[in-house]
C-alpha cells in the first residue's frame, strides 16, 4: 500500500485547507477506493451547478441515492438528507431542491449513488467496520453486525458475539479470521446456511478489515513518521455483492495529535530492581514511615555497609552510616528512597538530577497530582526527568509517587511501609511470581490472600509519572525466574496500554508464562473512584479486555478469579495443554453434573471421548469394587462414593494415559469413607498423606505427567489439610468445581492464542 498513501494524504490536505477535520463522504469514498475498497458507483455534483446531461444513464437499475454534502450535517438520514428518487432527472432536480433548504449554509452539493443490489438474508446482510484512536491503546478497529441492529445486538448478546475489536499495531494477518470466529455475523456471511451456500468468502471478510488495520497503523498517533492521524473512520453498513463487501456509507475524522511513545532506561530499571547502594531519606529516631522502610530493607537481608541514611545531626540508624543531605552522599546510589511528604519531594528530585547521585528513585509520597494544588509538583518532576533525558544526563527513573513501594527478593530489599507485624511476605526457595500493581493496597491484599506464593518481585507503580506498568512488563520479560505476572491497572497512560500489550506477547512468547490482569475503572462509578486514587484515567474497558486478551493475557472478571489464575497458573507453569480436550472425574454425580454444565458456559473445552482401551482400563480399576455395574463408563465419570484412593487414583491415570484426552479436572469428595482425606486424630484412624493416599498418588501423578489437571475439594475447613498437603506439593487445588473447570478453560485458551503471536523483525512494536 506504500504508493497510497501519498494520495491519500492529499484527500486529508484538501480538507486541512478548507478547515475541516472531517471528510465529506465523496472524500470518504476515495479514501476507501485508495485503499483496496471499491466504493459504489457515484458522482458528486457540486451546489449551484446543472446536473450534467446524460448522467443518470451511468447508473444501473431504476433507482438512485441521493445524499447530502454538507460538514454541518453528520446523520444524514435523520436530517432528511438521504433519499431514493426515481432515475430521472427532473426528480433529482427537485429533491435537491427540497434538500438544500433544510440543509443550511454548510451545503457543499449532493452525492449521487448508485443503489447497490446486494444479498438481504436477515440478521447478518449489513456489516460494521470502524477505525478509532484510543487514548491507551492507540488505533483499534471494531467490527460487528451493522445498519440498525448495533446497538440492540451488542446489548442483547453474549459479549465476544457482537463485535471484536482489534488493535491495528498487533494484530497479524493470520489472526484476524480467528478473532472474528466467535462473531454471529461471522458465521452468518462465511458459512452456508440451511442450504444456501456462504454469502462472502472468508478471505473477503479478512481482506477488508487487513485493510482497516493497515490504514490505522499507517495514520496512528505513535508513528513519528506519518504526518496525519486518522483519529476515526467508519463503514456503517457494508453489504454483500457478488461475493464483495461494498460500502454504502461511511466517515472519516483526522489530526495531526502525535503521541510519542518512549520506555524509560532499562539498565536503570536493573538498577531499581537489583540495586548495590541504597539510600533512605525521611527516617526519624523514633518510629514512622521511613523508619518502618529501613527496617524492611534491612530484614530482607540488604547489607547495612550499602545503606545510608539522609539525616542531619545523627551518625548512624540502625547500623546504618547517615550523612546531613542528599548533596553529602558519597557516591551514586541505584536506588533512592524518598518518603517525605509530598511536597518535600521536588526539591530532592532537583538535587539528586543535578548532580546525578541516583539511578532510580522510589517516591513514596501520597496525595502527589491526586489531591487540588499538587498536580504542579508532579508535572514539575515529569518536565526535570524529560530535560534530563533529552540534554543526555544522567537521570534517575521514578517509580510512584503515591506508592507502596517494591519488594525485591533479588534485590533483598522491601521498601514498603508495612511494619513486619502487619503483613509477612511469604518465602520459598524459589519465587516465579512478578507483581505489578498500580494500587499499593491491591498489591498487599493479593500477597497476603495468596499465602504460599513468595513474589520474584511485587511493586507499586501508584501515580506513573516516570515509570509505568509498560517499562516493568517489557523489562521482566527478559528474567528467566519470572513466569506468572500478576498485574492490577486502573488507567494506563496514553500509549501505556499498546507498549503493555506488546510487552505481554512478548512476554508470553515463552512457553509456561502467563501475563493475569485485573482492569478496574469498567464503569463510570468506578472511573470517578479511579480519578481520586491513584490519578488515573481510567480508558475503555472493553477495549482493554480485547487487546491484552488478544495479547495473550488472562483478563479476570473478578478478584477471586485473578487469585485463581495466579495459583492456578504458578502450579502448571510446566504444563502444557495440547488442545481443548477434557476429562472430568468425581465420586459424586452433582460434581459430575456441575463440571459438565461449565463446559457450556464459554469454558473454551470440550469433553474428551476416551478410547476403547482407556474404557477397558476404567472397567478394569472399577472391577474390584463392582462400580463399573453401577455406572456408565463416558466422560464425565462418576465414580460414586464406593471408589477408594485406589480406584479413583488409577482412574486418573487411565484417562490422562488416554492421546484423546488434553487435560483433566479430578474432584474427590472428601467425605467418603472409602478415602483416606483426613489427618491422623482422635476422631480419625486416617492418614491422608499415608503413601497409598489418593492424595499422595495424585501428587505422584502430577509430577508424572506433562498433562495438566486440576484438583477439586469441595468441602469445609475439615478438609483444609488436605487441600494444603496437595498445594504444598505444587498441586492446583480448587475448592468449587465450577471455578476449576472455568480456570481451565482460561489455561486452554490461554495456550492456543499463542500459535498467532507475530513480532516484527526487530522484534519491537513498529511505531
Amino acid at each position: 500500500m506504500e504508493r497510497l498513501w501519498p494520495k491519500i494524504d492529499r484527500i486529508f490536505e484538501k480538507a486541512e485547507g478548507e478547515g475541516r477535520d472531517r471528510l465529506l463522504e465523496p472524500e470518504v469514498y476515495a479514501l476507501l477506493a485508495a485503499a483496496g475498497i471499491r466504493p459504489p458507483r457515484h458522482v458528486f455534483l457540486p451546489a449551484g451547478r446543472p446536473v450534467p446531461a446524460g448522467i443518470m444513464a451511468a447508473f444501473p437499475g431504476e433507482e438512485v441515492v441521493l445524499k447530502v454534502v454538507s460538514p454541518l450535517v453528520q446523520h444524514k438520514t435523520e436530517a432528511g438528507g438521504v433519499a431514493f428518487v426515481p432515475k430521472k432527472a427532473s426528480v433529482v432536480k427537485s429533491k435537491m431542491r427540497e434538500m438544500a433548504a433544510s440543509a443550511g449554509g454548510g451545503l457543499r452539493g449532493y452525492l449521487l449513488v448508485e443503489k447497490v443490489a446486494f444479498e438481504e438474508f436477515g440478521f447478518g446482510t449489513e456489516l460494521l467496520v470502524g477505525l478509532r484512536h484510543s487514548r491507551e491503546f492507540g488505533p483499534v478497529v471494531s467490527v460487528g453486525a451493522g445498519g440498525t441492529e448495533v446497538e440492540f445486538l451488542g446489548e442483547r448478546m453474549a459479549e465476544g458475539q457482537s463485535a471484536a475489536v482489534l488493535s491495528a499495531h498487533l494484530t497479524g494477518e493470520p489472526e484476524i479470521l480467528d478473532r472474528l470466529s466467535g462473531l454471529a455475523v461471522t458465521a452468518k456471511l462465511t458459512a452456508p446456511f440451511r442450504g444456501r451456500p456462504a454469502p462472502l468468502r472468508p478471505e473477503e471478510l479478512r481482506r477488508v478489515v487487513s485493510l482497516f488495520l493497515k490504514l490505522g497503523a499507517h495514520y496512528s498517533a505513535f508513528r513519528p513518521a506519518t504526518r496525519f492521524v486518522l483519529e476515526e473512520a467508519e463503514v456503517n453498513p457494508f453489504v454483500v455483492r457478488s461475493g464483495r463487501l461494498v460500502p454504502l456509507d461511511g466517515l472519516a475524522r483526522f489530526s495531526r495529535r502525535k503521541v510519542p511513545l518512549a520506555r524509560r532506561p532499562p539498565e536503570n530499571i536493573r538498577a531499581l530492581l537489583r540495586p548495590g547502594a541504597i539510600a533512605v531519606i525521611g527516617v526519624s529516631e523514633k518510629m514512622n514511615l521511613g523508619r518502618i522502610v529501613l527496617r524492611n530493607i534491612l530484614k530482607m537481608g540488604f547489607p547495612k555497609e550499602r545503606l545510608t541514611v539522609v539525616k542531619p545531626g545523627f551518625d548512624e540508624i540502625d547500623g546504618c552510616r547517615c550523612v546531613p543531605t542528599v548533596s553529602a552522599l558519597p557516591e551514586p546510589v541505584d536506588l533512592f528512597v524518598l518518603t517525605l511528604s509530598a511536597d518535600q519531594c521536588l526539591p530532592v528530585m532537583e538535587e539528586l538530577a543535578a548532580a546525578g547521585l541516583a539511578r532510580s528513585v522510589i517516591v513514596i509520597a501520597g496525595g502527589m497530582g491526586e489531591k487540588e494544588g499538587t498536580e504542579s509538583l508532579e508535572e514539575r518532576i515529569v518536565d526535570l526527568l524529560a530535560a534530563g533525558r533529552a540534554a543526555g544526563r544522567p537521570t534517575p527513573v521514578v517509580n510512584g509517587g503515591n506508592c507502596l513501594g517494591i519488594y525485591s527478593k533479588p534485590g533483598r530489599y522491601d521498601t514498603t511501609f508495612i511494619p513486619d507485624s502487619k503483613l509477612r511476605f511469604p518465602k520459598s526457595e524459589s519465587s516465579e511470581l512478578a507483581v505489578v500493581s498500580q494500587s499499593g493496597a491491591f498489591m498487599i491484599c493479593r500477597v497476603s490472600a495468596l499465602g504460599r506464593h513468595e513474589p520474584l518481585f511485587a511493586v507499586s507503580v501508584g501515580n506513573q509519572l516516570d515509570l509505568r506498568v509498560s517499562d516493568y512488563l517489557d523489562y521482566l520479560k527478559d528474567d528467566p525466574q519470572a513466569r506468572v505476572f500478576a498485574v492490577y491497572v486502573e488507567g494506563f497512560k496514553p500509549g501505556d496500554g499498546l507498549l503493555a500489550a506488546e510487552a505481554a506477547r512478548r512476554i508470553l512468547a515463552t512457553e509456561g508464562r502467563a501475563v493475569i490482569v485485573y482492569k478496574s475503572g469498567r464503569t463510570p462509578e468506578g472511573r470517578a473512584a479511579t480519578a481520586g486514587h491513584t490519578a488515573s484515567v481510567a480508558g475503555d474497558y472493553a477495549v482493554a479486555k480485547a487487546v491484552l486478551g488478544s495479547a495473550g493475557a488472562v483478563l479476570a472478571e473478578s478478584i477471586a478469579e485473578f487469585e485463581n489464575c495466579v495459583r492456578g497458573f504458578l502450579a502448571l507453569s510446566g504444563k502444557k495443554a495440547g488442545g481443548r480436550r477434557v476429562a472430568l472425574l468425581s465420586n459424586a454425580g452433582f460434581e459430575s453434573v456441575i463440571m459438565s454444565d461449565g463446559l457450556g458456559r464459554g469454558a473454551f473445552l470440550e469433553l474428551a471421548a476416551f478410547s476403547p482401551a482407556t474404557r477397558a482400563r476404567l472397567a478394569a480399576a472399577l472391577a474390584p469394587l463392582g462400580i463399573e455395574k453401577l455406572q456408565d463408563i463416558k466422560n464425565p465419570l462418576d465414580l460414586t462414593p464406593v471408589a477408594d484412593d485406589t480406584a479413583f487414583a488409577a482412574c486418573a491415570e487411565a484417562v490422562l494415559a488416554d492421546a484423546g484426552v488434553d487435560a483433566a479436572v479430578f474432584s474427590p469428595v472428601p467425605m467418603t469413607p472409602a478415602m483416606q482425606t483426613l489427618p491422623p486424630s482422635e476422631l480419625s484412624q486416617e492418614n491422608l498423606a499415608a503413601e497409598g493416599s489418593v492424595s499422595s498418588r495424585l501428587i505422584a501423578l502430577y509430577r508424572a505427567s506433562a498433562k495438566p489437571f486440576i484438583v477439586n475439594i469441595d468441602a469445609g475447613p475439615d478438609y483444609d489439610p488436605l487441600a494444603d498437603h496437595l498445594e504444598d506439593a505444587g498441586l492446583p487445588v480448587f475448592r468449587r468445581s465450577d471455578e476449576a473447570v472455568a480456570f481451565l478453560g482460561r489455561f486452554v485458551a490461554a495456550s492456543r492464542r499463542r500459535q498467532f503471536f507475530s513480532f516484527s523483525k526487530n522484534g519491537k512494536l513498529e511505531v
